[in-house]
C-alpha cells in the first residue's frame, strides 16, 4: 500500500455510493446526482484516462445513463463554466470554474502557508512533496512540487486515494482510534481481517512517528508524517518519494526534515505549540542540513 505518481481509480462516487460499473444504468440519477457524477467522471479521466476529455456517449456509458439526459446536464455545467467542451473533438473537461470552486473550498491558510514550506521541503530533499487532507475514507493531495529533474507529466494536486493504499493515508489516521479507523473504512464492528491488520499497522506506524513503504519494484521510496494541532488532532500529512528513499538508509534524515517541517506547520496554523506535536522515534532537532542520501543501485 503505497502512494504512487500515477492515478489510483476510486470505486466510490461523490454520493459515497458505489460508483455505477460501465453499462449498469443507475436507479437513482437526479439532476443534482448527475452534474456530480459527471463532475466525478471528468475529474477521474483528467487522471486516469485522457487529459482530453471525454464525449458525451462516453460518459453516459460509464454512468449507465441515458444520453440524453447527460447531454442536457453538460449543457448545464458548461453554462456555469464547471465544464469546458472542445468545439474540434467534442469532448468534455473540467472548467475553470470548477478550479476556482475547489480553491475556495479548502483550507486556505493551510494552502498559502503549505506551499511555501513544501517548496523549502523539495529543495532540502530533492524529493518530489506533497500535502495531504483527509476528506472521509479518500486523502486529497492539496498541494505537491518537486525538483524539475522529476516533475512528474501530471501533477498529483487534486488526486484522490483510499486512505488504506497510501503512507499519507495511514498518516493522516494517527489521531483516530482503532473504532473510528474502523468507522472511516465502513467496516464497522464486522470481523474483517484487513481492517484489522490496517488498524495494526497505522498503530506501529505511529509509535515510529511515520510510515514508510516502498513502490514496486524497489521503484522508489515513500515517508509521511502527520501534521498534528496542539489538540492531538491531525488536521493534514506530508509525505515525500523518491528513489533514494526506496534504500532505508536514506529515510531518517528526510523523515528529520518532515518532522521539522510538519512542526514548523503546526506553528504557522495554531496559536500554541506543545512540545508533544512531533511524537517519533526520530527526535525533532530543528531544521537539519540537506541530509547526505545514498545513491540508488
Amino acid at each position: 500500500m503505497t502512494d504512487r505518481a500515477g492515478p489510483v481509480a476510486d470505486s466510490i462516487g461523490l454520493s459515497g455510493e458505489p460508483r455505477p460499473q460501465p453499462g449498469q444504468r443507475s436507479t437513482d440519477l437526479s439532476t443534482l446526482r448527475r452534474g456530480l457524477e459527471i463532475l466525478d467522471t471528468l475529474r477521474q479521466c483528467t487522471w486516469a484516462c485522457d487529459a482530453r476529455g471525454w464525449g458525451n456517449n462516453r460518459i453516459a456509458e460509464h454512468l449507465g445513463a441515458d444520453k440524453s439526459q447527460v447531454s442536457r446536464t453538460l449543457k448545464v455545467l458548461v453554462e456555469a463554466g464547471l465544464v469546458v467542451r472542445d468545439e474540434e473533438t467534442r469532448t468534455y473537461r473540467l472548467g475553470w470554474g470548477a478550479y476556482s470552486l475547489g480553491m475556495r473550498a479548502t483550507d486556505q491558510h493551510l494552502m498559502r502557508v503549505g506551499s511555501v514550506i513544501v517548496r523549502k521541503v523539495v529543495s532540502v530533499t530533492g524529493s518530489r512533496v506533497f500535502l495531504v487532507v483527509r476528506d472521509g475514507a479518500s486523502a486529497v493531495t492539496i498541494w505537491s512540487d518537486a525538483p524539475l529533474h522529476v516533475r512528474p507529466i501530471v501533477d498529483s494536486i487534486g488526486m484522490v486515494y483510499p486512505v488504506e493504499s497510501t503512507e499519507t493515508g495511514r498518516a493522516l489516521l494517527y489521531g483516530s482510534d482503532p473504532v473510528a479507523i474502523r468507522q472511516i473504512l465502513g467496516v464497522g464492528t464486522e470481523d474483517n481481517p484487513r481492517a484489522d491488520e490496517f488498524i495494526r499497522r497505522v498503530a506501529r506506524d505511529r509509535q515510529v512517528g511515520f510510515s514508510y513503504g516502498v513502490l514496486p519494484g524497489d521503484s522508489a521510496g515513500v515517508v509521511a508524517v502527520p501534521i498534528w494541532t496542539t489538540g492531538r488532532k491531525v488536521i493534514a500529512a506530508l509525505g515525500a518519494t523518491s528513489k533514494a528513499l526506496a534504500h532505508k538508509a536514506n529515510v531518517t534524515p528526510v523523515v528529520r526534515v518532515l518532522l521539522a517541517t510538519a512542526t514548523e506547520l503546526t506553528q504557522h496554523l495554531t496559536a500554541d505549540l506543545r512540545a508533544e506535536v512531533a511524537v517519533s522515534a526520530v527526535p525533532y532537532q530543528g531544521w537539519p542540513a540537506r541530509p547526505e542520501l545514498t545513491s540508488a543501485r
